[in-house]
């Protein structure tokens, strides 16, 4: 059985991470200042996180290519607090951890400068958990510090719009309850939910909330016995994933004798497909960790090495390993000559033009930006950041 948690005088990254997914919300403030007119040809953002908890710092910075070996924070702003990254359109959103929940908004400047374009706080919570953009003007969080929420803000203004009632999706058998991952598809909201019990066991099934958007109301709460845990907190660490076709897959970590795997919920459908199951523990030979899905089946997650220490409480317990979807295989690691990494706080991959896929390697002895070559197979790092953990790579539009 998997233990959930360990608790010490040093926190881990993951469970940092952790603590910034209980979903709640009060009334809102945001910046009244217009965002700044920006015209570099920034493409790129990069955050890292430095220092020890509860002294961390996030390094945030633009970059105009990825053509460098060594990066290093000379050019970046600082947040005085362990941050997630999420990228949208030419901007980029930190949530710091740490109450009050705030969301800072940031484009670049010429010189890859960090710009503050706004912020928006939400009084009585600790952090966003999880952030859908769905337009300029559109975009879901759930909110963390409390009692269970999902606002609906502009991206623009950084207003908080409206909030959508899950009161209907509440256990009374549940002590906690946790929303984690989102995705938007055919007017559609699908988010995972995740309840606890007063052991903080998590419930033997995945969940998935389906909400109307147009409607702004939860439509009905999926559930499926065949895995567990759909628990995957920050945007650094990803369990939803959309294929050319349009369908969704959803990543679950597996809970006491339920075992890790992935469901689908097929294009035009809201349930899950009985006749589709990856059992991720039973092709990978143990349990597994995040979906990230590329072109034709092709597909990563991250196993876990030593099953007692999931957030890594001892050090780097991750391994990337490669699979496809379509086929239901595993396709074995990564790299052999790869490290183990910090995978319950970061296991970031982006595609990087037509053939290659990039990837962040955050471990006990580096922090680093390797490249998949996806015809070869090669891998070779690609650029070393600074000492840290490495938790937003994201390609600007």
């Amino acid at each position: 059985m998997r233990e959930y948690f360990k608790f010490n005088s040093k926190p881990s990254l993951a469970l940092i991470a952790l603590a910034l997914t209980i979903a709640s919300c009060s009334k809102s403030e945001s910046s009244d200042e217009p965002d700044p007119v920006v015209t570099s040809e920034i493409k790129y953002a990069i955050s890292n996180v430095g220092g020890a908890y509860p002294s961390q710092t996030t390094y945030i910075q633009g970059l105009e290519n990825l053509e460098l070996t060594d990066l290093d924070n000379s050019n970046a702003a600082e947040l005085a607090s362990f941050s997630s990254q999420w990228a949208y359109g030419d901007a980029v959103y930190l949530t710091a951890f740490g109450a009050p929940a705030t969301m800072n908004k940031y484009t670049f400047d010429a010189e890859g400068k960090a710009v503050s374009a706004g912020k928006l706080i939400v009084p009585g919570a600790n952090t966003f958990s999880s952030i859908a953009f769905i337009s300029d003007t559109e975009g879901y969080a759930s909110v963390g510090g409390g009692l269970a929420r999902l606002i609906k803000f502009d991206p623009s203004s950084l207003q908080i719009t409206g909030e959508i009632d899950l009161t209907s999706i509440t256990k009374p058998s549940a002590s906690s309850i946790y929303y984690l991952g989102m995705k938007a598809r055919d007017g559609k909201l699908f988010m995972g939910v995740n309840y606890f019990d007063d052991n903080f066991k998590p419930f033997d099934s995945a969940y998935v909330a389906v909400i109307d958007l147009a409607e702004a109301k939860v439509e009905k709460l999926l559930a499926d016995g065949r895995t567990a845990n759909v628990f995957l907190a920050g945007s650094s660490v990803n369990g939803f994933a959309l294929d050319g076709n349009g369908d969704l897959y959803i990543q679950a970590q597996g809970a006491s004798s339920k075992p890790s795997g992935i469901l689908r919920i097929e294009k035009g459908q809201t349930d899950f497909d009985p006749n589709y199951f990856f059992d991720l523990k039973e092709a990978t030979g143990k349990d597994c960790s995040g979906l990230y899905l590329f072109d034709n089946g092709l597909a990563f997650t991250t196993q876990i090495q030593d099953p007692s220490d999931a957030y890594e409480i001892n050090g780097p317990n991750y391994r990337f390993r490669r699979i496809n979807l379509s086929q239901q295989t595993d396709l074995g690691e990564l790299s052999a000559a790869l490290p183990n990494i910090y995978g319950s706080s970061t296991s970031i991959m982006r595609k990087f033009g037509e053939d290659s896929i990039l990837f962040v390697v955050s471990s006990s002895s580096e922090n680093a930006i390797y490249s998949y070559g996806i015809d070869d197979e090669t891998v070779a790092k690609k650029v070393t950041m600074s000492s840290g953990t490495c938790t937003g790579l994201d390609e600007l539009n």
